[in-house]
């Protein structure tokens, strides 16, 4: 059974980003808040199983939408572009044999010295940042 409180996290989803919450919609939503770091594909992919006939128009510009007004952040690659709901200050640490992204928080401090330095050294307002670090993750590491 969900929750009350991821429940309430979806529909504000929807509405912070000033969309009517519809169930494909809610859908869409669940989906960004729990795969980690989804592609549009693996979002529409998912909301399929349950609404077989929603478009990949209604996935994108529900991303589209939340992206807009800050509730989740794109994460252009190479090759794809993810979705992350965490928008607070972290890096993504990026493995590059699986290629599982995974949020790294202990860094706020650095960030924050990042954002201090930058506006007073060079008089950069820095709007958003982006820190991603590659390696090997704790399964693919070799022992």
């Amino acid at each position: 059974m969900m929750h009350r409180s991821e429940h309430e996290r979806e529909v504000s989803l929807l509405r912070g980003a000033g969309l009517r919450v519809t169930p494909q919609r809610l859908e869409i939503a669940k989906a960004v808040l729990r795969k980690h770091h989804p592609s549009v594909a693996e979002v529409y992919d998912t909301v399929r199983e349950r609404f077989p006939t929603i478009g990949l128009a209604t996935v994108y510009a529900t991303l589209h939408g939340m992206t807009e007004h800050g509730l989740v952040r794109s994460l252009p690659f190479e090759n794809v572009t993810r979705y992350d709901a965490n928008t607070e200050p972290h890096a993504n640490l990026i493995c590059t044999s699986c290629g599982q992204i995974t949020d790294f928080e202990g860094c706020k401090d650095i960030l924050s010295l990042l954002r201090e330095r930058t506006g007073s050294k060079v008089g950069f307002l820095l709007e958003q940042e982006r820190v991603d670090l590659r390696g090997l993750c704790a399964a693919c590491r070799p022992s």
